[in-house]
């Protein structure tokens, strides 16, 4: 794909591409996926297989790769033999970097379900597309789903079978980590497991001081998480609310503060983005060496977001390489 629109002779840099490309935002997910952005251990082990598809690149799993037509519609995810694996023709997105647990996220008729790789609907697209700031699906966490329906979170596992009920007092469900997953009702956070038996918060020393921790937030937070301040704990980045309540949970190797309500914070070699309510909204996909880190952009590092626009990678004619909240590759200029 990037080989064929890099022979046409008027751009002449991935930067000058970017904004054609950007109008398939799938498309720039898997393009910002396989270049200058990933690891080089990553970007070696997606090595493209030779099929009849034309436009090929990779996903999330080393074991398929997705095949699109020239404006972006999705075809069929295909092997490493360059095979056709699972048929996508009836479907109009596909989730390509949320390929988790086996099973692929895609939209039919504007509703989210889930394939399989052997082609079968096993959730079928009957939940609602999430909001713009999450994703417009979740990928498969610790074997749950967080999906929504008629508006209310709930969580479902690979069967299709309901785990947590469907509620609309339910603000917000994190995805699972460990075996647990955090749930919002208003003002007051719990912990739920993947049976969606209520369970004590796991970042916690002891009950009490759960407990202790849930009140404060209820009782003491004005709204829901105006502000997440990076703490270290142990060698690892998490964030505390004002109370000093730990909201994102201490799990990362370098955080940058939030800005325009996403924090920029890398595991490993790769940086990826959270949201307010610990969400990874965007994938861990950029490369750590990505980026000079004595250098900023508006006046700020890399991995913050300044005008809807972060700061993720130099090109080396010297141009800076940015997103937008949806992860699609922008001019930073």
């Amino acid at each position: 794909m990037l080989q064929r629109l890099l022979s046409k002779k008027q751009p002449h840099t991935l930067f000058d591409l970017l904004p054609k490309i950007s109008q398939y935002s799938f498309i720039v997910t898997v393009l910002s996926s396989t270049l200058l952005l990933m690891p080089s251990a990553q970007a070696a082990s997606c090595k493209i297989p030779k099929s009849y598809y034309k436009n090929v690149s990779c996903t999330s799993s080393s074991h398929y790769f997705l095949a699109i037509k020239d404006y972006g519609a999705p075809v069929a995810l295909i092997d490493k033999k360059g095979k056709r694996a699972v048929d996508l023709l009836r479907y109009q997105k596909v989730g390509a970097d949320k390929l988790s647990g086996g099973l692929l996220p895609v939209t039919r008729n504007n509703r989210v379900g889930y394939l399989n790789m052997q082609g079968r609907e096993v959730v079928p697209a009957i939940y609602d597309i999430l909001t713009e700031s999450q994703g417009w699906a979740r990928p498969v966490s610790n074997g749950r789903i967080v999906v929504k329906k008629d508006g209310s979170y709930g969580v479902i596992n690979t069967a299709n079978s309901t785990v947590v009920s469907f509620s609309a007092a339910i603000d917000d469900i994190d995805n699972y980590r460990n075996g647990v997953a955090r749930m919002r009702k208003g003002r007051v956070t719990s912990w739920v497991d993947k049976n969606g038996n209520a369970v004590s918060d796991p970042n916690a020393k002891n009950d009490t001081q759960a407990v202790n921790q849930s009140s404060a937030a209820s009782q003491s937070a004005p709204t829901r998480f105006t502000t997440l301040q990076s703490r270290q704990q142990d060698g690892k980045w998490g964030f505390v609310d004002d109370n000093d309540v730990i909201m994102i949970t201490y799990s990362f190797d370098e955080v940058r503060p939030f800005s325009e309500g996403y924090a920029g914070v890398r595991i490993g070699e790769e940086w990826g983005f959270v949201n307010l309510g610990g969400e990874l909204v965007i994938p861990f996909r950029f490369a750590n060496s990505g980026v000079n880190a004595n250098d900023s952009y508006q006046g700020k590092p890399s991995f913050v977001f300044t005008d809807g626009k972060a700061w993720i990678g130099n090109l080396k004619n010297g141009n800076k390489m940015c997103i937008d909240k949806e992860g699609a590759g922008v001019a930073c200029d």
